[in-house]
């Protein structure tokens, strides 16, 4: 458990740091054509260290999350099996293990990637850097300030690892011609098509989360996934449900491809 933990942790921080540029253009997309959006992102943050708003949050709890998340990948696949309604059970029992932590990350790190494009009254604070978010949101929010989006969280993931791993586990069987241990490079290609199948179809989902976790709501009413998707289908149409879709498949396709790839790489290396 502790090596498939560490294994998880390594791999899951080195696709997080590749994609976490696409990942903020995805967040910002996807608040953009919200309420008290601003037309042009304040002062101007062109800068590619403007991409990385909000990784101090993701090094310092990604590995733990992604450690988690491989633990129930590996445990899943022993308790369930191999078959597509045992793989699609092992993504989501991954994911409770992983949720936990992954929640506060996002809040913290989607705050920071997408404060400069909303205006104050939309925002929900400003931060200096993922420390502060952390205290802040903390004191003036209280833990539900830290897990807002918790159940959304899980129902953009617990649907996408239930898609991801069914495709995934077949999609190995059928590159892998020798019959064994499917390689690094399958591991990578099935990845990259399962993720990129998963993330489509779930973006809709996501997009209200991301809102969620980043934005001061009127009513409690609008304050849920099913309130924010109203509002984003009835202001911004079925167009708008897909804003930054390409932008997050080009963060989660690659990062599952480069995750996986280096997961099995030192796997097989016995590491």
């Amino acid at each position: 458990v502790l090596a498939d933990g560490a294994r998880g942790a390594v791999s899951g921080l080195a696709a997080r740091f590749l994609t976490h540029p696409m990942d903020t253009l995805k967040a910002r997309a996807q608040v953009r054509g919200a309420r008290g959006a601003v037309a042009r992102a304040e002062g101007g943050r062109t800068r590619a260290v403007g991409l990385y708003k909000g990784f101090g949050a993701v090094a310092a709890l990604a590995p733990l999350a992604s450690g988690a998340y491989f633990v129930g990948y590996e445990s899943g696949t022993r308790w369930f099996g191999t078959s597509a309604s045992a793989s699609a059970a092992t993504g989501m029992w991954a994911q409770a293990l992983a949720g936990v932590v992954y929640t506060p990350m996002d809040v913290i790190k989607e705050r920071l990637q997408t404060q400069d494009v909303l205006g104050e009254r939309a925002r929900m604070g400003r931060y200096r850097h993922w420390v502060d978010a952390a205290r802040v949101i903390a004191r003036e929010e209280g833990a539900r300030g830290l897990f807002r989006g918790y159940w959304a969280q899980n129902f953009v993931w617990w649907p996408w690892s239930a898609a991801y791993f069914a495709i995934y586990e077949r999609s190995r069987v059928a590159l892998e011609s020798s019959g064994g241990e499917a390689s690094p490079m399958v591991s990578a290609v099935s990845a990259t098509a399962a993720a990129t199948a998963a993330t489509t179809l779930t973006h809709p989902l996501d997009l209200a989360k991301t809102r969620l976790q980043t934005m001061r709501f009127e009513t409690t009413t609008s304050a849920s996934l099913r309130g924010v998707l109203r509002d984003v289908f009835k202001r911004e149409g079925a167009r708008g449900l897909f804003a930054g879709a390409g932008a997050r498949v080009a963060a989660v396709a690659p990062g599952s491809a480069i995750s996986f790839g280096v997961y099995e790489t030192l796997k097989q290396s016995g590491w």
